[in-house]
C-alpha cells in the first residue's frame, strides 16, 4: 500500500467516525429537545390547570356576592396563566358589578382578543354593554356568541339580543330573537315569556297563549303564570284562569304578581 493509498484509508476511517459521532450527536440532541418540549407542555398545562382552579374559585364567590375575593382569585389566575381567557372574563364581570366600566371593557376585550371564539365571554361583555345603554354595540357581542357551534347555551345570547333591543324600542327584531330561542329550547322560560308579553300587547293572545304553552309544563315562575292568568282573562276560558290564579297564589304567594291578583287586576 503507497502512501496516497494509507492516507486515503485514514482520511475515509476519520469521516466514518465524524458520522458516527455526528449521528450520536444529533440523536441525542433531538432526544433532548423532545424531553423539553414534553417538559414545557406539561408545565403549561399545570399553570393552566392551577389558573382554572382560581378562576372556578372566583366565580363562586362572584356567585355569592363577595366581590373583593372573587377580584382577589380572578387576577391569581391571571398572574399564573396571562392567556387563560376566563379569569378576564371574570375580572370584566366582578368590574362591571364594581361600576368599574372602564376595567370592565378591558378585560372583556382582553379575553376575547386570546379566544375569540369564547361566546360565554362575548355574552357576558353583550350584557356588560346592554347594561350600559350601548345597544347595538352588545346585539353584536351576542351574535358572535351564537356563531360558535360549541357554545352550549345559544338560547341565552338570542334571549339577551331580545331583551337589548326591547330596550332600543327594536320590537320586530326582538321578536325574531326570542323566536330563534324557543327553536332552540323551547321550554325556554324567559324567551316564551317575552315573545308572548309582545303578542299580547299588540292584543294576539292566541298567538301568546300558543308561544307559553310548552313552557307552563316546566315549574313556570310568577311571571309565566301572572300572563297566563290575563291571557285566559281576555280569551274568557274561567277554567284555565282560575287554574293559574291558584297555582300562582299557592306557589308565589309573596310575589308582585300575587299581589296585583289579589288587588283585583
Amino acid at each position: 500500500m503507497n502512501l496516497i493509498q494509507l492516507l486515503a484509508q485514514q482520511l475515509e476511517s476519520v469521516k466514518s467516525s465524524a458520522r458516527q459521532v455526528g449521528f450520536a450527536t444529533t440523536l441525542t440532541l433531538l432526544v433532548t429537545a423532545c424531553a423539553t418540549q414534553q417538559q414545557q407542555t406539561y408545565d403549561a398545562g399545570v399553570l393552566k390547570a392551577r389558573a382554572r382552579a382560581h378562576s372556578d374559585l372566583g366565580s363562586v364567590y362572584l356567585q355569592q356576592r363577595n366581590l373583593e375575593v372573587a377580584l382577589d382569585e380572578f387576577s391569581i389566575a391571571t398572574k399564573i396563566d396571562p392567556t387563560f381567557a376566563m379569569a378576564y372574563n371574570g375580572l370584566g364581570m366582578v368590574h362591571a358589578a364594581l361600576s368599574q366600566d372602564a376595567l370592565a371593557e378591558m378585560n372583556f376585550k382582553q379575553a376575547i382578543q386570546i379566544e375569540p371564539n369564547n361566546s360565554e365571554a362575548h355574552n357576558n361583555f353583550g350584557n356588560f354593554l346592554c347594561s350600559r345603554g350601548r345597544a347595538d354595540e352588545s346585539i353584536k357581542e351576542f351574535m358572535a356568541a351564537v356563531k360558535n357551534p360549541l357554545y352550549s347555551t345559544p338560547a341565552m345570547a338570542y334571549t339577551n339580543a331580545g331583551v337589548c333591543s326591547l330596550r332600543k324600542q327594536d320590537t320586530r327584531n326582538a321578536e325574531v330573537y326570542f323566536q330563534r330561542a324557543l327553536q332552540l329550547e323551547p321550554l325556554f322560560h324567559s324567551a316564551a315569556y317575552q315573545l308572548a308579553l309582545i303578542q299580547f300587547n299588540r292584543n294576539d293572545v292566541v298567538s301568546a297563549k300558543n308561544t307559553l304553552q310548552n313552557a307552563m309544563l316546566s315549574r313556570p315562575g310568577p311571571e309565566l303564570l301572572w300572563l297566563s292568568v290575563r291571557i285566559a282573562r281576555l280569551l274568557g276560558n274561567r277554567d284555565d284562569e282560575s287554574s293559574y290564579a291558584l297555582e300562582l297564589r299557592r306557589q308565589y304567594p309573596d310575589s308582585e304578581q300575587a299581589k296585583l291578583l289579589q288587588s283585583g287586576n
